[in-house]
């Protein structure tokens, strides 16, 4: 009997602990989901930061100097000398700031000294606020070499660049411009890139840009023989201004210059407003035969890696007839890529593709056989032609620089969903100027003169310039971020 009475007491205790382990369990189920349905506390931690504006800098910006040819001297065939001088102004907000000019030094250009070098255009700390200094040059030459009318803006000192123009084909040349503005020499890589992809060119590589020196690269000695190439410039030590001179000759007859600033960096959206076609006509983009440079055309390149689909939409400014053309780019290869038959006039084209890309248009005023008939060589033939490079969005304010030119005036697109109402200043009159989304304004500007635009935060500007022999355009860039305020996290 008393051994019966253990086993049930070892039974109910063994039956008591199963209970409370079945009990904890039912208890752990219930903590369980009622956490699932109690927000937990939350507990964030922000990295300690702080916001740093860096020291305030005189603002700077370069003017790519007089027009240069090669083969002018035939002691010096290679030689790029200057075809005399060129016309710059320059403006600030507010206009009463110190802008002060330092000549660079070109020792590459014989005639330097007497038709100028490139120019850096400064500032004094804190006078000018970012993006509130301008610069422009406009320059007319009439030799039996170059010929033609070519603006260029002042550009900043950068790391990098494209360049979306030129040929070194039969009568076209081409020169790289590289100023170094700054107090440290600079390593540059001259990279091209055409219609049968990446030329291998190692002269192009590690070119020493002394500090405050101008360096002059033959774009044919790169790359001959090419009909669309596109200009990658990098640089490490101290920052460049780069351009691109393209020079035309028909036959003996001299059909256009221009210079070829910066265009937008690469991106899936690029806006090109400011085209100006001046003759009716062109090719139309299926056209498989489409040769030189005598008709409206738009040059791209896919800059990564892959197959990359464009559409481009050609908008006339006046509301007339555009175009509007699908196209597909192979990475690495440069296309050029007709307009259609357009109507003489203003045009903006947009630019949408499924991949990052770079681009500039290219229009011209004719060529010489078409004026002057079959076998014709008439030197004193209208002839010119232009590259209006893609251009990025401005912020609220900017200044422009107008250089003497024939018939300036300033496109202002906007790109966006919403009405802009922006504000024009021309010597010191204020003017109100709407322009409906998706659409671009023309506005006429004054040579030589200085204008301020307020609340055009997003709009994308070109000033463009047309007449006898002459054809040019060029960007209007907002300020780069060198200044902008920096959040700085301490380990």
């Amino acid at each position: 009997m008393a051994a019966e009475r253990n086993l049930r007491r070892r039974l109910v205790r063994a039956g008591a602990r199963g209970l409370a382990v079945v009990i904890a369990a039912a208890v752990a189920v219930g903590v369980l989901a009622a956490a699932a349905l109690v927000p937990w506390p939350e507990h964030r931690v922000t990295p300690p930061s702080i916001v740093v504006k860096p020291a305030e800098t005189g603002q700077l910006r370069v003017c790519p100097g007089p027009l240069l040819s090669l083969g002018d001297d035939p002691d010096a065939a290679t030689t790029a000398v200057s075809v005399g001088s060129t016309s710059v102004t320059h403006g600030a907000v507010p206009s009463d700031a110190e802008i002060t000019e330092t000549a660079l030094a070109a020792p590459e250009n014989p005639r330097a000294e007497q038709d100028g070098t490139p120019l850096a255009l400064t500032t004094e700390p804190g006078a000018v606020e970012a993006g509130m200094l301008a610069g422009a040059q406009g320059q007319s030459v009439s030799r039996d070499s170059i010929a033609g009318y070519a603006t260029a803006a002042c550009d900043e000192a950068v790391a990098e660049a494209w360049l979306v123009g030129g040929a070194t084909d039969v009568g076209r040349s081409g020169l790289v411009l590289l100023s170094n503005p700054t107090a440290v020499a600079a390593t540059v890589d001259v990279r091209v890139i055409g219609e049968n992809g990446a030329v291998d060119a190692p002269s192009g590589l590690g070119i020493t840009v002394p500090a405050g020196e101008q360096r002059v690269v033959s774009l044919a000695g790169l790359a001959p023989n090419l009909a669309s190439p596109v200009v990658h410039v990098t640089s490490t030590g101290g920052g460049i201004a780069a351009t691109l001179e393209h020079t035309v000759v028909e036959g003996l007859t001299p059909a256009g210059v221009e210079l070829v600033g910066p265009t937008a960096t690469p991106a899936p959206t690029q806006i090109i407003p400011g085209v100006t076609v001046p003759v009716d006509g062109g090719v139309e983009a299926t056209d498989d035969h489409a040769e030189g440079d005598s008709f409206p055309a738009v040059r791209l390149l896919a800059t990564g890696d892959d197959t990359v689909d464009v559409s481009i939409d050609v908008a006339s400014e006046s509301g007339g007839r555009g175009s509007s053309i699908d196209a597909t780019l192979e990475p690495g290869i440069v296309s050029d890529v007709p307009l259609g038959d357009l109507d003489a006039g203003e045009y903006t084209i947009t630019l949408d593709a499924d991949g990052p890309i770079v681009a500039g248009a290219r229009a011209t005023t004719g060529t010489p056989q078409a004026q002057t008939g079959p076998g014709g060589d008439d030197r004193n033939a209208s002839v010119d032609l232009a590259w209006t490079a893609a251009t990025l969005p401005l912020l609220d304010t900017a200044v422009i620089a107008v250089p003497r030119g024939p018939n300036p005036v300033l496109h202002l697109a906007n790109p966006g969903d919403d009405e802009v109402e922006a504000t024009v200043t021309l010597d010191g009159d204020e003017h109100e100027v709407s322009i409906a989304p998706g659409a671009t304004e023309a506005v006429e500007v004054d040579a030589r003169g200085v204008v301020e635009l307020a609340g055009v935060a997003g709009v994308h500007a070109t000033v463009a310039y047309s007449g006898e022999r002459a054809l040019s355009s060029f960007a209007v860039r907002p300020p780069g971020p060198l200044d902008s305020p920096l959040r700085v996290y301490p380990h």
